[in-house]
């Protein structure tokens, strides 16, 4: 009786919700002058009628609340007749699962739900290529929420699902997740929020961005026993009674970025319309029950601007499924704030052949290392003891890092409100180049916009040039890449700049020519420069000719060069797939940015992309690819002729220098990674200038070669190499 209760209760105050208004959060006087408790029912029996057609009809979206981007739909449900219900009295699973499973099979792309509350009864699962976004409000700015999801699911206690499952190269973003069953006099013991398995299609590349999760159990997970790659975490903000995050088992490298754990989401929710909850006695609870991020065997992760109050602990290292392998949790910290929690970080379990390094934070509630491996501080302040298992497995520095301060709210300039969906010549054989160009300069006559290109395969032959203000955008909104079988998406199939190269300097594949022209969400691939071609050399595949250029949310495989930003001011660089034999990134001009960008041999072995050509297996990678190309001539990132370049949360895997620094001043390195680099290789050269380097992890190489200029390194941590220390070089 007492759950039926509890249930008829959560019922109206969720119907509640879509009638609050931002001022007063009561009814408006014009809809209904006095509130009138209705009787209403569980919504996850009732069906709507589907009169959709499964056909995507991209379009803008002008959503309610601020994006740091242009949002492009290719499905908006409740316009395209599927059976999802906004108000929430009606269950939409079955209609947003048909629109997710529609724009997969077209394709891939992304699945809109504007905002309003939508009831579901079952788990949802976000195919590869997909994304399911809504409107999000920052409930730090306010709480109308935008797209709400409403889970009315029964608690089961099951640590290998979610409500939400995320295929490989999908996002769930912009959302708000409230359980309406969930009090804290039934604890519902839910599954993960969001879920990565780790298998087959599902192995690789996930963001999870935009989110609230009001009164989860569990946040954000993975699988125990499987592994996965590169699960991006981005602004997510919530209450939890278990914990919020719980990562194990990667291996190439995930990002946890702008992650904030705070009970006042719930408490401040209940005001609004959701389950009432007392502050004082939520407090009590997190600060018994509550682990905020637990950590397990995964390899290299870098978290970087995580907040997190009242739990009973802040970050726990755990033992994960590989911990009986000598694989456990190592990878790098940064900017943690942790307060108002019994205990601040604790690790029962750290990779012994190294351990882990934190920068530039404050910790309530002591630190615990109670393993032998080690611990690296630099400018941490920690209220509380600081224990260890072993002598001098926690290294601390007072090094002073606030001159190395990031923008975590740096990002690019977002084109106008226009769009054009081409039309372009799909397939292997005909080149869509010529079209292309026609429909970037017609953007260029509207005054910028985003020319937008379905999912589909493109051939190119000729150059295309992408004018100020305007987005040349493919059909994913996250990070996206080629994994084992599984191709989808906006696929660029590049034959320019292969056969009829003469230089490095030659016109690139893609010009970016004005202010703040961009590229995203498009992968490019070199079917025809295979490394078994006698010739590997390419032009540039992306170049920018002015300031505030950039490139997110792309993969580039099988050209010698990536992108070349010299010069370029304010340019920004995020979320990018690369495996370039030569050199990935070349970056120049003032202010620049680059984030969360990987290079390795897998994103060029791992595809099922048509028409390849002197292509290798997954089995000759190292014999053919990372030995004697990559290790032996790649260079990663080349700072030249900069000022102010950061560059952080970037991973690269078989190559020969990693960062090198030339002309640049006030270059700064911070959270990065670099594993399976040659004896002789190099992780930082600095050749002339000034460059920093904050929480660097190393397997393999050297650390750093100074020939001219200063060089500060804190922070430092390699593999079976504890002695690395803090050091300054002019």
């Amino acid at each position: 009786m007492k759950k039926i209760i509890y249930l008829m209760l959560a019922v109206f105050l969720m119907s509640a919700v879509c009638g609050c208004t931002k001022e007063g959060n009561v009814s408006s006087k014009e809809e209904d002058d006095t509130p009138v408790m209705k009787e209403l029912t569980d919504p996850r029996g009732v069906t709507i009628e589907d009169t959709s057609d499964g056909m995507a009809l991209p379009q803008l979206i002008e959503t309610l609340y601020e994006t740091r981007d242009v949002v492009v739909a290719d499905y908006v449900p409740t316009e395209m007749g599927y059976a999802v219900d906004p108000s929430g009295t009606s269950d939409s699973t079955e209609g947003i699962q048909k629109a997710l499973y529609d724009c997969y099979n077209a394709g891939g792309g992304t699945v809109y739900l504007p905002a309003g509350n939508y009831a579901i009864s079952k788990s949802i699962y976000i195919p590869p290529f997909v994304t399911l976004r809504g409107d999000w409000q920052d409930p730090d700015v306010g709480t109308e929420y935008g797209t709400i999801i409403s889970v009315w699911m029964e608690g089961k206690d099951r640590t290998n699902t979610g409500i939400f499952r995320l295929g490989g190269s999908s996002g769930a973003v912009g959302l708000t997740v409230y359980y309406p069953l969930q009090t804290l006099d039934v604890v519902m013991p839910y599954p993960y929020t969001f879920y990565i398995s780790g298998t087959g299609a599902d192995h690789s590349s996930f963001t999870i961005s935009d989110i609230t999760i009001i009164n989860g159990y569990r946040g954000v997970g993975t699988a125990y026993y499987d592994s996965h790659d590169c699960l991006h975490v981005n602004n997510v903000k919530g209450t939890y009674l278990s914990n919020a995050y719980h990562a194990g088992y990667s291996a190439d490298v995930g990002t946890v970025t702008n992650f904030k754990i705070d009970n006042k989401y719930w408490v401040e929710a209940a005001a609004d319309c959701m389950n009432a909850v007392s502050a004082k006695k939520l407090d009590a609870y997190t600060k018994k029950y509550v682990t905020g991020i637990e950590l397990a065997d995964l390899d290299w992760t870098q978290l970087s601007n995580i907040s997190i109050s009242g739990c009973a602990t802040g970050i726990r290292g755990v033992a994960g499924s590989r911990s009986t392998k000598s694989i456990a949790y190592s990878g790098c910290m940064m900017d943690l704030n942790i307060t108002d929690c019994v205990q601040g970080i604790v690790f029962d379990d750290l990779d012994i052949h190294w351990g882990t390094v934190i920068a530039r934070s404050y910790v309530e509630g002591g630190i615990a290392n109670n393993t032998g491996a080690l611990m690296k501080l630099s400018d941490v302040e920690v209220k509380g003891d600081v224990m260890q298992l072993e002598d001098k497995t926690i290294i601390e520095d007072d090094s002073d890092l606030s001159a190395y301060a990031i923008d975590y709210t740096d990002s690019y300039v977002k084109p106008g409100s226009n769009i054009i969906v081409t039309n372009l010549p799909n397939g292997i054989l005909t080149d869509a180049g010529p079209a292309l160009q026609k429909a970037l300069d017609e953007m260029s006559e509207k005054d910028g916009g985003v020319v937008y290109v379905p999912a589909g395969v493109y051939r190119f032959h000729t150059p295309v040039s992408v004018p100020a203000g305007v987005e040349l955008r493919g059909c994913s909104t996250v990070a996206n890449r080629d994994i084992y079988q599984t191709s989808a998406g906006t696929l660029f199939l590049c034959y320019y700049g292969d056969d009829a190269f003469h230089g490095v300097e030659d016109e690139a594949f893609i010009t970016l020519a004005g202010e703040n022209a961009g590229l995203n969400g498009i992968r490019i691939i070199y079917p025809e420069n295979g490394v078994r071609d006698t010739d590997i050399n390419t032009t540039y595949t992306v170049r920018g000719k002015a300031s505030g250029v950039y490139v997110v949310n792309c993969m580039i495989s099988a050209s010698a060069y990536g992108v070349d930003f010299r010069g370029c001011d304010n340019h920004y660089i995020q979320s990018v797939y690369t495996c370039c034999y030569y050199n990935t990134f070349r970056l120049g001009g003032e202010n620049g940015t680059l984030t969360k960008c990987l290079q390795n041999a897998t994103v060029l072995v791992r595809t099922a992309t048509p028409g390849l050509v002197n292509w290798i297996t997954e089995g000759k990678m190292f014999e053919e690819l990372l030995e004697p190309v990559l290790k032996k001539q790649c260079q990663y990132i080349i700072i030249d002729q900069a000022k102010n370049q950061h560059v952080y949360n970037t991973f690269a895997y078989g190559v020969n220098q990693f960062i090198v620094n030339t002309g640049s001043e006030n270059s700064c390195v911070s959270n990065v990674g670099t594993d399976g680099m040659p004896v002789a290789g190099l992780q930082l050269t600095i050749e002339s200038g000034s460059m920093a380097g904050i929480n660097i992890m190393r397997l393999g190489g050297i650390s750093y070669e100074h020939v001219a200029g200063k060089l500060n390194l804190y922070n430092r941590i390699a593999y079976n190499q504890i002695g690395e220390k803090t050091l300054t070089k002019e």
